[in-house]
């Protein structure tokens, strides 16, 4: 989940997405930390407002606006607590402070159905109103443990209204969780004349019952501007690909991620995306795998796309020298690729891997349930023209008792961080040749990372190599940089 500011004393709370920890009406009755060691901004703050020589009102205003809006939610709250004596002159809830952090539709009053006396006119908005949404670049809907009936309470009138009056103008991105509960809301969202970021997200178990909503959600996407830089999409259902044909339209795309489509059909609607710098595809979700494989021929698709830098495909199996072909061609500058779940990856692929001059990062990610090719020292060979590569994953495509096959890549002279997986722990032992014999010419290394179902999280030096052991199951989330 992500954080959540909530206002004691407006109705109108800000949604921080860059942030793990959540933040409830609860936490307002802890005492923050000292502004000094939280946040320097908020030092400063209160340093400037008990300086003798403080500057006149205007400016004061002008210095106090160029700090706050580089807060973060929680450091707003914070400074409004610290500075609840020493700057009681200035207006902290004042909306025009806000307006860099996202606003929660869901919890904002003036998006609700109802006038407060039980009626469900929908009002024009009043100066209070304009002034929240002035300069708003970012809204938010989120469900959660407080609000479940959320969807009955945005009132699409509302939303319609504000955006033909043009009060949503300055709004350019849309984040939307549990998005089958607000098909409707979006649709009025997708008239919205400047959005260039669009992030979806539906985590619900009942396939059935969404999919129906998810597609007509698609649908309303399909009606966004075409001028949409940044689309994140991940259900936990599986959508065919032929609703991805809007993709064709959206020539300003900079940023495609799709989770939960069965793109056995749907990529040809990508070919025309050559502003994409980042492309991140899973066939499927988390969970399982369409019936259907991608053909890899589909991704020929994408040999125009010479601007993408992070290439992701996740559950493409039995791919070849054919699918990575659009990355390795000499104007293709691809600098982080990330091959996860891709099972029966032939050994030809390493030789097209080695063309892809400009890697700095390549991920080969597999589970101990996947079906894999292990890669002899000849394949792994391909991977010396890498000359740029700071960090290399390779999961389940060495057996224990090919390890010493790393010694091929010596010159890689980047290399600073290694993650292997493989199937049997490896024992102290073992450990030593690695670190002692297999990975010494190695003259950049700093990091071996070494992964196992159940081992025990643990790290420990070896010389000058840091050595980090963990866990990786299916479905994780790790960090292999």
């Amino acid at each position: 989940m992500t954080s959540v500011t909530e206002e004691d004393d407006h109705d109108h709370d800000v949604h921080s997405t860059n942030e793990v920890a959540t933040t409830t009406k609860a936490d307002n009755n802890a005492l923050p930390s000292p502004p000094s060691s939280s946040c320097p901004a908020i030092a400063a703050c209160v340093r400037i407002s008990n300086c003798h020589l403080r500057p006149n009102q205007n400016q004061w205003t002008g210095i106090i606006q160029n700090i706050v809006r580089g807060l973060t939610a929680d450091e707003l709250k914070k400074l409004r607590l610290v500075g609840s004596k020493e700057m009681q002159h200035l207006d902290l809830a004042d909306p025009s402070l806000t307006c860099h952090l996202p606003l929660r539709m869901d919890r904002a009053s003036f998006f609700k159905a109802g006038n407060g006396n039980g009626h469900g006119a929908c009002r024009m908005p009043n100066d209070r109103v304009r002034k929240w949404l002035a300069d708003r670049r970012r809204l938010v809907i989120d469900n959660d443990v407080d609000n479940t009936a959320t969807n009955t309470k945005i009132c699409p009138t509302r939303v319609a209204n504000l955006i033909h009056d043009g009060y949503l103008n300055s709004v350019s991105e849309l984040v939307i969780f549990d998005c089958h509960d607000h098909r409707n809301i979006i649709a009025e969202l997708a008239q919205l004349p400047n959005l260039d970021s669009l992030r979806l997200a539906d985590h619900e178990d009942s396939e059935e019952e969404r999919l129906e909503e998810l597609e007509s959600i698609m649908a309303c996407v399909g009606r966004m501007p075409t001028s949409l830089k940044f689309l994140d999409v991940e259900f936990d259902c599986t959508v065919h690909g032929s609703r991805l044909s809007f993709l064709e339209r959206l020539h300003e795309l900079t940023h495609l991620r799709l989770r939960g489509f069965d793109l056995s059909d749907g990529i040809n609607y990508m070919r025309g995306c050559r502003s994409l710098t980042s492309l991140h595809l899973c066939h499927g979700n988390f969970y399982s795998s369409p019936s259907n494989d991608v053909n890899e021929k589909d991704l020929l698709n994408l040999m125009g796309l010479t601007k993408l830098r992070h290439v992701h495909l996740e559950g493409f199996d039995a791919l070849s020298k054919i699918g990575l072909a659009p990355f390795c061609t000499s104007s293709s500058c691809v600098e982080r690729l990330v091959l996860k779940h891709c099972q029966e990856m032939s050994e030809e692929c390493l030789q097209s891997l080695g063309r892809m001059v400009h890697l700095e990062s390549l991920h080969i990610v597999h589970s101990a349930y996947d079906d894999t090719v292990l890669f002899g020292m000849k394949s792994l060979r391909h991977l010396n023209a890498l000359s740029s590569l700071k960090s290399l994953s390779l999961f389940y495509v060495l057996g224990n008792e090919d390890l010493s096959n790393l010694r091929v890549l010596r010159d890689l002279d980047s290399l600073e961080t290694l993650n292997i997986a493989v199937e049997d722990e490896i024992d102290s032992e073992g450990l030593d040749l690695l670190c002692n014999s297999v990975l010494l010419g190695f003259a950049s290394l700093r990091k071996l990372r070494i992964f196992s179902e159940d081992g025990p999280r643990q790290t420990h030096h070896k010389g000058k190599l840091e050595v980090e052991y963990s866990t990786f199951n299916f479905g994780d989330l790790v960090d292999l940089e």
